[in-house]
């Protein structure tokens, strides 16, 4: 087992450890890694219950930074916000045998291998949101509860509290995830007609929990009402799910399609564990209990999910993982019903196929097509155009006796504007404004970047046009002194 798992490993870092500088950072990395500057530079943090969800994204970051030497916003990179969540995915795949007892080492192999070739765990893991470390936290607290639950020691209840704490400190989609571990606990308990021996260790890790969720949103007892904040943003939040203010609604069937398209192998191998399960024909070393609470979570989550109306492709991760435990056990019942001789030889080589198909898939959906609208996961992405802009500042910066004192004027609607932040953010003289009549006149900026409907003197600037996304452009208004300086380098 220990070479299979490290081999593992290697496959999972091949996908997602390099060119983590190379895609264009998303507008929803570029927003969370501005929240993080303000953390790094003041050394404060208040929750803020817009987009910008739980704390422990800001406060993991800062380690990081200083490990780098960063001291500003303007002194981080791509890699020191990215490195994050693929530290998650490794730790995911990492702790996986934690449920080794309850679902035996071929499942634990299964798992671990599905978890480090799957297209959404691969792209996501390189990606500055919240996503990779909810689905971590939840693991864990799913793998600390089965052991709390089967011993009734107290380290595990803690253990379990403690993460499901930072579930919620993390991102308030927890709650989904919440009603499905009740839910599926409530079916077990029907289904076997057996309550919990003890409510002690519930008690134990919902205590924990609260505490951990307080400290957090609190910013250590520093922001007493973030806690609260926290509550009153399910307003805003029940809302947004039903379809109210947002352009991110979409059918049931977006994550099915998804699923079936890009995690067919997974998806495939889940439906096996379930009929498994229903047919009780898992091997002898898997927890029957466990493997059904694992069905009804999965399922319920899934439902959830699908039920809401507000749809984002990186939300797929929840109860993705809950699908790979159920084709790991698929497969670990496969292997028990081959048992012995020529077959789980044959088992193992039908199953590398498909293994391979989803990894040259992961491959091309981390690399080569990482921000290409053909990548269902690469979704309302920063074109790699845009890129292109960026060079373009760098090349104008290079050639004024400004430097990086050039003085850039923003003027477009906030949807336009990310990730400019990021990128504009060794430029201590920027403004930002959302219409021509509020940006002031004096001084004329040098460079003006705008959506397209803008209007300059053409005898003062010169205009180029960069795709953001690929239904959105941004100009670039260019001093025409600044233009002619940088043409005469290029003679």
């Amino acid at each position: 087992m220990p070479i299979f798992f490290l081999l593992i490993l290697a496959v999972a870092l091949g996908l997602r450890l390099p060119k983590l500088a190379d895609r264009p950072m998303h507008h929803d990395e570029a927003n969370q890694a501005y929240r993080f500057g303000t953390l790094l530079e003041t050394g404060t943090y208040e929750y803020d219950s817009g987009d910008h969800h739980g704390p422990t994204l800001y406060y993991l970051t800062l380690p990081i930074a200083w490990r780098t030497g960063a001291e500003s916003f303007a002194e981080t990179t791509e890699v020191t916000y990215r490195i994050l969540p693929v530290l998650f995915g490794l730790l995911l795949i990492l702790c996986t045998p934690l449920l080794r007892s309850g679902i035996g080492c071929i499942a634990v192999l299964a798992a671990a291998l599905f978890t480090a070739i799957s297209p959404a765990m691969a792209y996501y893991s390189r990606f500055y949101i919240q996503e990779m470390s909810l689905v971590f936290f939840t693991f864990l607290t799913l793998a600390t509860g089965w052991h709390a639950w089967r011993s009734g020691a107290r380290s595990w209840a803690i253990g379990c509290g403690l993460s499901a704490g930072l579930m919620f400190a993390t991102k308030e989609t927890a709650i989904i995830a919440y009603a499905a571990i009740f839910g599926a606990a409530l079916l077990c308990a029907i289904t076997t007609r057996k309550l919990p021996r003890s409510i002690k260790p519930l008690l134990i890790a919902l205590g924990c929990a609260i505490v951990m969720a307080f400290v957090l949103f609190s910013s250590f007892f520093t922001n007493l009402g973030g806690p609260l904040e926290s509550i009153m943003a399910f307003k805003g939040y029940f809302a947004r799910g039903s379809g109210i203010d947002t352009d991110h609604v979409h059918p049931w069937y977006f994550y099915l399609g998804m699923l079936t398209r890009t995690e067919g192998l997974v998806f495939g191998m889940g439906l096996v564990g379930i009929l498994s399960i229903l047919w009780k024909k898992i091997p002898a070393n898997c927890n029957l209990g466990l493997a059904r609470f694992l069905m009804f979570y999965t399922l319920l989550l899934t439902l959830a999910y699908s039920a809401i109306a507000y749809k984002t492709p990186w939300c797929i991760l929840s109860f993705l993982h809950g699908w790979i435990l159920l084709a790991a056990l698929g497969v670990a019942a496969l292997f028990g019903a081959a048992q012995r001789g020529w077959k789980p030889r044959l088992l193992f080589a039908l199953l590398l196929i498909p293994a391979f198909g989803t990894y040259r898939l992961a491959h091309r959906t981390v690399f080569r097509f990482a921000a290409d609208p053909r990548n269902p996961y690469a979704y309302a992405h920063t074109a790699p155009d845009f890129m292109n802009l960026v060079r373009r500042i760098g090349e104008l910066e290079a050639v004024s006796p400004k430097g990086k004192e050039l003085y850039i004027q923003v003027v477009a609607d906030p949807k336009e504007t990310w990730p400019l932040p990021f990128y504009l953010r060794e430029f201590p003289n920027v403004g930002y404004w959302t219409n021509a009549e509020t940006a002031p006149t004096q001084p004329l900026p040098d460079l003006i970047i705008s959506s397209p409907d803008l209007e300059t003197d053409p005898k003062g600037y010169l205009t180029e046009y960069y795709g953001l996304r690929p239904d959105t452009l941004l100009a670039i208004h260019i001093d025409s002194n600044l233009w002619n300086t940088f043409l005469e380098t290029r003679k």
